[in-house]
């Protein structure tokens, strides 16, 4: 079970994500353009699926170390749900434009509320375990994730999703796995 975990967090869903984010511009358009515009609604809605799956076995690895596992695997869980949801309403501004704002305000609000998730999860684990370079490397990833963000004036491109997408479940893996 767990091979099939680690190649599926290292290998599967990484190319799944490259593959579909492969379809338009990296810088210049996102994975709901993709998803939508484009005509990879089934795509985008597996990819979906396939991130949430992959961002629940990295948790899943460091948050029964975690001394607030219970709120914070309930954050977890309505974060997912928020994706879910937000992915589940098109994103077509011209036709439908009140659900592509809902679409976008879902979006951002599971994102924000995941990231911060993860940096309470590390510091909670911080308080039994000396993982001082877990805490680097997220700043790092979060660096990143900003530099890339706004390069192209400070909007969502398939580039960050893909990075933090691929990035955040690996990083959560590893920290589980060493401690």
């Amino acid at each position: 079970m767990k091979f099939l975990c680690k190649s599926y967090l290292y290998f599967i869903y990484p190319v799944y994500t490259l593959w579909f984010a492969s379809h338009a511009s990296l810088v210049n358009e996102n994975l709901s353009y993709i998803g939508n515009a484009l005509d990879f609604r089934v795509h985008f809605i597996v990819w979906s699926f396939a991130c949430v799956m992959a961002l629940a076995i990295g948790f899943s690895s460091c948050l029964k170390k975690c001394l607030h596992k219970r709120v914070l695997g309930f954050i977890i869980c309505l974060c997912a749900i928020l994706f879910l949801l937000s992915v589940l309403l098109p994103y077509l501004p011209n036709v439908y434009p009140l659900i592509a704002d809902l679409h976008v305000n879902l979006s951002f609000l599971s994102l924000y509320s995941l990231l911060i998730v993860i940096v309470l999860l590390v510091l909670s684990l911080r308080l039994n375990h000396p993982i001082r370079i877990y805490l680097y490397l997220l700043g790092m990833i979060y660096g990143i994730a900003l530099m890339i963000f706004s390069y192209h004036y400070m909007s969502v491109n398939s580039l960050v999703e893909v990075f933090l997408g691929i990035a955040l479940p690996i990083y959560l893996d590893s920290l589980g796995g060493s401690l």
